[in-house]
């Protein structure tokens, strides 16, 4: 308790020097706080917006596929399979999909394309891509009757590179399952904008019953795109899908083909590696910026410490003649330094969590860094508003380490003091 009270009225003896170290301290623990939340933010965006529509958070395939992706390796995925596959936990919707590459044009002008076979009700459970509507609407949820133009839902760079519009008619040509070339009649009934840079330069929709014709696949499809609660979690939820295919994991009759024909579920960290990585680097990254924002406020807190242990000399000898233990003097010393640390980071992450809650509700207008308005970074497009993510180790993690940093740089003025000789100091000689 005497250490206590020396320590707390130690702190008011000098109050422009305790008060700029408070200071010093709250905002650094501030601007890690704030920045921890904008860079979550960040992270957490890009992570949906790289996902949400291209391949959802977990996918399933067959082995094949998921090592070299062909139209022809496919596999049955009937209204069962995705009922047991939406009633594991954690998933929301799951979407089979048919997946081909082929050339769509018109008399004047061609590209090639990415054609997705969907379940328009599946896919708008699993992805936000009807949200993505900029011209016309979304797939019906029945396919146009023979002999009418099948439905085509176009991104918004396959539209504007073939300069049509809702209404519009196309040709598919392409290479189907056994071998043969499929082509079909194309009506463009609406044009989308995801903000995924590959969906919509590359990607159009077509009801999956069509795809079925123009592909040859016969109730098979290449994929099953699976949306869950929770992205940071994709791999534990395809752990657990991947448990309940297992028992449909038939073997056939040879060993090879068993392999290829294995149904695998892959979360988003194996099927986009670089934007799991970008992730993985940019989380690593705070440590860095902990060592550069800290070591300021740490040469500002061993500063004052350090100074007014030495301004206290002559009463710490004085203390130490009369009779006080080393033990305590280190102790009173420790605690300034704690009761210090402890309230500046307090200080600073109330502020900082302040402003960092205030952008997660309002967002941070991000044209004001930039001059686009909006911009791509690693294939997503980003919106000129970032809402940033506040998690309690966004606060808790800034202030515990600056109390460590705290503590440690009060180790030396504290074990300076407690090993003073009380003779030499009080007649001047040190």
């Amino acid at each position: 308790m005497l250490s206590t009270r020396l320590g707390l009225r130690n702190l008011t003896r000098n109050r422009w020097r305790s008060g700029l170290t408070l200071a010093a301290i709250a905002v650094a623990v501030a601007l890690m706080v704030w920045t921890i939340a904008f860079y979550e933010g960040w992270l957490r965006q890009m992570v949906r917006g790289a996902t949400a529509v291209e391949t959802a958070q977990v996918e399933i395939a067959t082995a094949a596929y998921a090592d070299k992706a062909r139209v022809y390796r496919a596999f049955p995925a009937p209204d069962s399979l995705v009922a047991a596959i939406e009633s594991v936990p954690e998933v929301v919707a799951a979407s089979p999909r048919i997946v081909a590459n082929g050339l769509l044009g018109n008399e004047d002008r061609s590209q090639v394309v990415r054609l997705l076979g969907v379940d328009p009700r599946r896919e708008v459970a699993a992805t936000p891509v009807a949200d993505g509507i900029v011209a016309g609407r979304w797939l019906s949820d029945d396919p146009a009757p023979y002999p009418a133009p099948r439905e085509v839902v176009l991104g918004e760079g396959v539209a504007r590179q073939l300069r049509v519009e809702p209404g519009a008619e196309l040709v598919v040509f392409l290479e189907a399952a056994d071998g043969s070339l499929g082509n079909d009649l194309l009506r463009v009934v609406g044009i989308v904008r995801t903000g995924a840079t590959e969906v919509d330069r590359l990607t159009v929709y077509v009801h999956r019953a069509d795809a079925e014709v123009i592909t040859a696949l016969r109730g098979d499809v290449n994929e099953v795109v699976i949306r869950t609660r929770d992205a940071t979690r994709a791999r534990e939820t395809a752990a657990a899908i991947a448990s309940g295919l297992d028992i449909l994991n038939r073997a056939p009759p040879h060993a090879a083909e068993a392999e290829d024909n294995r149904l695998v579920a892959r979360p988003w960290q194996e099927i986009l590696p670089g934007v799991s990585q970008m992730e993985i680097l940019f989380r690593r990254s705070y440590w860095i910026m902990y060592l550069l924002v800290y070591l300021v406020a740490a040469v500002g807190i061993l500063n004052t410490q350090r100074m007014s242990a030495l301004e206290r000399r002559r009463e710490f000898g004085v203390m130490m003649a009369i009779g006080m233990r080393p033990r305590r003097m280190f102790g009173a010393l420790q605690v300034e330094t704690a009761v210090l640390g402890l309230l500046g980071a307090a200080l600073g992450a109330v502020a900082g969590g302040a402003l960092a809650w205030y952008h997660a509700t309002a967002g941070l207008n991000l044209s004001l860094f930039a001059d686009n308005a909006t911009f791509t970074y690693m294939g997503v497009a980003f919106s000129d508003r970032l809402y940033f993510v506040v998690t309690p180790a966004a606060i808790l993690n800034p202030v515990a380490i600056m109390l460590g940093v705290a503590l440690l740089c009060g180790l030396w003025p504290a074990i300076t003091a407690a090993r003073l000789d009380p003779v030499p100091t009080l007649s001047g000689r040190t």
